[in-house]
């Protein structure tokens, strides 16, 4: 595998876990009690606000849920691609389509949080961070990959 290639895959893959992390703990955060979040700083930075809200379940499961979910999707194909399972181009584009609707999902939530909540999240935040860096390193990576012999 093409060094650089091989760098952009473990740093996809390793964003994802720390994606899952993130998720993780907004999960936790949904289910204890309010005001026991570290981010809960005051009426505008509060991942309670947000992570508390309406908007924070899909059909009743926790919208972070669906991000652990995502992010592991997304670390597993960035190893098969590492592990040479799945051909580089497809790894690449399937990282694209994945983080890329994931990131217009994020983007979506971000616009109910800032002006439908009046409220900021910094673990939401991060998380959106995370999906953000996964696209372009998925970028990075077709580029890279379409470049290379199948």
């Amino acid at each position: 595998m093409h060094s650089h290639l091989k760098k952009f895959t473990v740093a996809a893959a390793a964003l994802a876990i720390l994606g899952v992390l993130v998720s993780a703990y907004a999960t936790y955060q949904h289910y204890r009690p309010s005001g026991t979040s570290f981010c809960n700083l005051n009426n505008v930075v509060s991942c309670d606000i947000v992570n508390k809200s309406k908007y924070s379940e899909i059909a009743g499961v926790p919208v972070s849920i669906i991000g652990i979910i995502g992010y592991l999707v997304l670390a597993g194909i960035a190893a098969s691609l590492f592990a040479g399972r799945i051909k580089k181009q497809h790894g690449a584009l399937a990282l694209i389509f994945l983080s890329g609707g994931a990131l217009f999902f994020s983007f979506y939530l971000t616009f109910i949080e800032f002006f439908w909540l009046n409220a900021l999240c910094p673990i939401c935040i991060t998380s959106q961070i995370i999906i953000f860096l996964i696209f372009i390193i998925s970028l990075i990576l077709w580029r890279i990959s379409s470049k290379l012999p199948a």
